[in-house]
């Protein structure tokens, strides 16, 4: 066997997990309804359980523990352990390691879910496998995490938490709410599904389907589609170029509830330091492909003539905005005097970088509605 091959065996416990887990949610589903009719108490009870638990690998697992893309009061990380676990998708550790390791060989033979090796692969066929190699692999990747007491401790007890929270939680709430069976049959099995398979989404469909608004280097796209149902996961192209960024939904009307979440844990003191991609850096990467789409519209020869106002629209743009941070910076330091005069300086930056801007998109759009040329 060449070194290069990985070594495969069936995950027995992955394999039969993931594909009962839906028959026992729906079968005890019906039953619940049957036997004790819609209760709405219950389902409310599964909805808020789908929002502790994913919101706990979003805002957790995925934004903090895999990318430090802020830090956290140790609170809010047993928060996030606690019902990070109740999700099901295994610890932290393992999670975070794999994740890491997603991003570094993204659509190799080393990804432990490439989008190469197909869709139902990508989605939840690579739990479903134990690859030598990807264990060895990923390993490294965690050192920073086993020094955290934490993420230890969950690690440790992984199973026993995620049973009390994930099955045992719902159910105790249920009896409470008039149907103990209806908390663990949708709260518990029923949620859990639909948070895997919502989670497993981003993995098969945002590295197959949507757009590549800033870089065009791996297969990941952004899906609104898919933002809705992830708390904000979908911008995952977004995601895969400044993976640091406590943001997906990097506008602020872009659907991310995580990153209103993390920025709501700011402010009652639970989370600090969060990181943003500077802005120049976005509009860049977002400049980078309209520039590369027009060429892969149109031939060298249409690109000659229409290349130096490209330069110009592009230069533009990055002074402009170049200014416009220069001056916030002087503003920050300014005396009283000298305030509202840079205010106004401000106000003409911004509007100047906003016009440069607009007529960047304008003269991408006409190009773009030009003929394509061989």
């Amino acid at each position: 066997m060449s070194q290069n091959k990985k070594k495969k065996t069936i995950n027995w416990f992955g394999a039969l997990f993931l594909t009962l887990s839906p028959v026992v949610a729906v079968v005890f589903s019906v039953i619940h309804i049957y036997l004790d009719g819609f209760m709405w108490p219950i389902w409310l009870l599964a909805v808020a359980m789908y929002a502790l638990t994913a919101g706990s690998i979003t805002g957790g697992y995925h934004r903090y523990f895999s990318h430090r893309a802020y830090e956290c009061r140790p609170w809010l990380k047993w928060f996030w352990a606690l019902f990070g676990a109740a999700s099901f998708q295994n610890s932290i550790l393992v999670w975070a390691r794999d994740h890491r390791v997603h991003h570094r060989f993204v659509d190799s033979d080393n990804d432990p879910y490439s989008i190469n090796k197909g869709f139902w692969y990508a989605h939840f066929g690579w739990m479903m496998v134990n690859e030598e190699k990807s264990a060895q692999l990923a390993a490294p990747y965690g050192r920073d995490l086993e020094r955290d007491p934490v993420v230890m401790f969950q690690d440790r007890h992984y199973v026993l938490i995620a049973l009390m929270m994930g099955l045992g939680l719902p159910t105790l709430v249920g009896y409470f709410l008039g149907s103990a069976f209806g908390g663990l049959a949708v709260a518990g099995f029923l949620r859990v599904v639909a948070v895997h398979h919502a989670t497993f989404l981003i993995n098969s469909w945002c590295h197959m389907w949507g757009k590549q608004n800033y870089t065009d280097t791996n297969t990941a796209k952004d899906s609104f589609i898919m933002a809705l149902l992830t708390f904000g996961e979908g911008y995952h192209n977004f995601h895969h170029i400044f993976a640091n960024d406590y943001r997906n939904g990097v506008r602020w009307y872009h659907w991310d509830p995580t990153k209103w979440l993390i920025s709501f844990f700011q402010l009652i003191g639970g989370a600090y330091g969060l990181r943003r991609t500077p802005w120049s850096e976005v509009i860049k990467a977002q400049m980078q492909m309209d520039e590369k789409r027009i060429k892969a519209r149109l031939s060298s020869r249409w690109q000659v003539q229409f290349q130096n106002q490209i330069d110009n629209l592009r230069a533009r743009v990055e002074a402009a905005y170049s200014r416009f941070e220069a001056l916030k910076e002087e503003y920050k330091k300014s005396r009283l005097d000298r305030m509202d005069e840079l205010k106004r300086q401000l106000r003409l930056a911004k509007a100047e970088f906003h016009q440069a801007l607009r007529q960047w998109r304008e003269y991408h759009s006409f190009l773009m509605s030009l003929p394509a040329t061989a």
